[in-house]
């Protein structure tokens, strides 16, 4: 999936014309870096202090990045001899990490040179580097200074691209970290203090608690034994456990292991308010999809600027490979992200995907237009091709906390936001979005030729908030943003991957392959998705330029839409059997049991039998009863049914060849 042939600029800054110029050393070759651009109102304040402390990371290019991503969709496809044979992390740096003579001699250089070698990741195609301003401009022949935006925020940035010796140079793909415009970039949106939400939860405030988000999403308990599952979160700073675990507290959610992983050496201070607000609603949103999760690492990176930090702390995840599934509630535009950043970026997400880990990213709460219009502009790390992109939705309830609906989120008006979601200016379409080498994305306005965004999308309008607790941002308060579906959907995700594993399957990985598979047409329980076609994301009046409007099957403000969860964690752990050849054996004909209000169901399984799949209809197998389950044991009980009532059971047995659908109708009523 080649960036798209054009050079994309990185940090929006001031003109270039404003700044002077280093000299290049005699040998010295320039390297891809931060470039500047044009950026209205920005003001010179005057020479970075000298003696100031900053990282930037060096990129190196993987040995065999044609490979790398070769194997990737090898391993994403359903049929394929690679399929889900993920790789070590060793095993990946041995075939397509850096070269290890170069990491060692780019080592020497900067220790050579006054610079401190950062944290080393197995693959060896990040290396941070610190130093003070002084030892960077003298090592990369830049002039870092100090600039003021109209909002009065500082920020430094060096006045060219990275210089290097030659030698150096062609040991190194880019340099990143050469400003900090954007240095934090949370996505959470908080509901003003005086608003009340739209929608009646049972939180606080009235906002959606955890109960009822898994009541309207149809999330079930994790299927097999629980504590299998190990989620991860990034962070640019740290968070009060006690927030954590107010919220788990309330919302009756037994502890859950929280390990804090400090990516390059970072301590775990509270660096701003709205940080601490964005980990702790991203940690609560997992748990409150997945309550029997094993432990939440969240990697922090709080002192570097966004591009450095959510670089390292990805190659700190895929050294790790502790967590299978990612949530990511930050980013900022393409353009102001940078060339140089996204594709180090991608770099390490390929090795993410050939290890078996699965990321999801908001897709920003701007709206079509991004940090900075005019224009239309879509958020990194959202639209990197080897991440499912999460978008936003308003969310309808009934009576109970039932589904009732959801429409695209734009509350541009209101001046509180609106999903993300649009075109890549510069990834060309991958593979998933094809169908037979046609793309599924064009029919309400998307791209045939490049990545379109967003995947798949959950509630993210404040006005239909979740209720979350953070000491310091006022207690309990209500929040939304892209921040929020992001983690829902790595906590259904890990649902579905605790099913993959207890039948043998092994970890799901990248889900895009499977999510674009189930939502073309392959799902066996229905609906998998609930299909958002209300909306847009633009604002013309605000803006100038249409955003993108919802419609019936993807489109650029939802994807696919919404999860059905119990639906979609069954179908994305039994899509690559659904359509095997080998289903095991029937087990012995169910005995049954009934009382008012329940039956049981008991059976001795055959030889090879894995799992089953129980499914429970009223009156006729047409008309489901309660959401199917998943079990390894040989014996279930339905409660909650309605007395004197007749009902079909189907006790249905799994292996790695498939589901056996041969199953005879057990048909039984509840007594009086």
């Amino acid at each position: 999936m080649p960036l798209r042939a054009r050079h994309l600029l990185a940090a929006a800054i001031i003109s270039a014309a404003a700044l002077p110029n280093a000299a290049s050393a005699g040998t010295a070759l320039a390297v891809a870096s931060d470039a500047l651009v044009a950026h209205p109102g920005a003001r010179l304040v005057g020479v970075t202090e000298p003696g100031r402390q900053i990282t930037i990371a060096l990129a190196l290019p993987s040995r065999d990045p044609q490979g790398a991503a070769s194997f990737v969709a090898h391993v994403g496809t359903r049929g394929d001899s690679l399929y889900h044979q993920y790789l070590t992390p060793a095993e990946y740096a041995q075939r397509f990490g850096a070269n290890i003579a170069d990491y060692a001699a780019l080592v020497a250089w900067a220790r050579a040179n006054g610079l401190t070698p950062g944290e080393t990741y197995t693959s060896m195609t990040v290396l941070p580097v610190s130093g003070t301003i002084a030892a960077l401009q003298a090592a990369l022949g830049v002039t870092f200074h100090d600039y003021a935006k109209p909002s009065g925020e500082t920020f430094y940035a060096a006045d060219q691209t990275a210089k290097l010796p030659a030698n150096i140079a062609a040991k190194v793909s880019s340099v990143i970290g050469l400003s900090d415009y954007g240095h934090f970039r949370p996505l959470v949106k908080k509901l003003a203090a005086n608003v009340k939400p739209n929608e009646s939860g049972t939180g606080p405030g009235n906002a959606f608690s955890a109960a009822d988000l898994r009541a309207i999403y149809n999330v079930q308990p994790q299927f097999f034994a629980p504590k299998t599952q190990i989620l991860g979160v990034f962070e640019q700073g740290g968070f009060a456990r006690a927030d954590v675990t107010a919220y788990l507290n309330t919302m009756t959610i037994a502890p859950v292991p929280i390990t804090v992983r400090g990516v390059n050496g970072f301590g775990g201070a509270i660096v701003d308010p709205d940080v601490e607000l964005e980990a702790v609603l991203d940690i609560d949103m997992q748990l409150a999809m997945n309550p029997a999760a094993k432990r939440v690492i969240v990697y922090e990176d709080g002192t570097d600027s966004f591009q450095v930090a959510l670089l390292d702390s990805l190659s700190a995840m895929a050294t790790d490979k502790a967590v299978k599934a990612i949530s990511i509630s930050y980013g900022q535009d393409e353009a102001l992200q940078g060339s140089a950043a996204i594709a180090a970026e991608n770099t390490v997400l390929t090795q993410l995907a050939a290890q078996g880990q699965a990321v999801f990213v908001s897709a920003g709460d701007s709206g079509a237009y991004g940090d900075e219009p005019p224009g239309l502009n879509v958020a990194d790390p959202a639209s990197q091709p080897l991440v499912t992109s999460v978008g936003g939705t308003t969310l309808f309830t009934g009576a109970g906390e039932t589904y009732g609906g959801e429409e695209t989120w734009n509350d541009i008006g209101l001046g509180s936001g609106a999903t993300g979601g649009g075109i890549s200016s510069v990834w060309s379409i991958p593979s998933y979005q094809l169908s037979f080498g046609s793309p599924v994305t064009t029919g309400n306005g998307g791209s045939a030729t490049y990545r379109n965004v967003p995947d798949v999308a959950s509630v993210a309008n404040p006005l239909t908030g979740v209720a979350v607790y953070s000491k310091m941002n006022g207690g309990w308060i209500t929040v939304g943003g892209t921040s929020v579906s992001a983690p829902l959907w790595a906590g259904v995700y890990s649902l579905a991957n605790a099913a993959s594993e207890g039948l043998g399957l092994g970890a799901l990985g990248f889900a895009n392959p499977e999510i674009y598979a189930l939502a073309g047409g392959l799902q066996y329980f229905y609906p998998d998705f609930y299909d958002v076609f209300d909306g847009t994301n633009g604002d013309p009046a605000v803006y100038g330029v249409a955003g993108f409007n919802a419609g019936y099957y993807y489109d650029n403000t939802t994807g696919w839409g919404s999860f059905n969860a119990n639906n979609l964690a069954l179908d994305m752990a039994l899509y690559p059997i659904n359509f095997g050849s080998n289903p095991p054996a029937l087990p012995s004909t169910p005995k049954t049991t009934a009382t008012a209000t329940s039956i049981s169901l008991s059976w001795t399984p055959a030889k090879g039998d894995k799992a089953f799949l129980l499914q429970l209809f009223l009156d006729t197998p047409s008309r489901p009863s309660l959401p199917p389950v998943l079990v390894s044991t040989d014996s279930y009980t339905f409660t909650g049914l309605t007395p004197n009532t007749y009902y079909v059971a189907l006790v249905q047995p799994v292996s790695k060849g498939g589901v056996n659908r041969q199953a005879p109708f057990i048909y039984i009523g509840t007594k009086k």
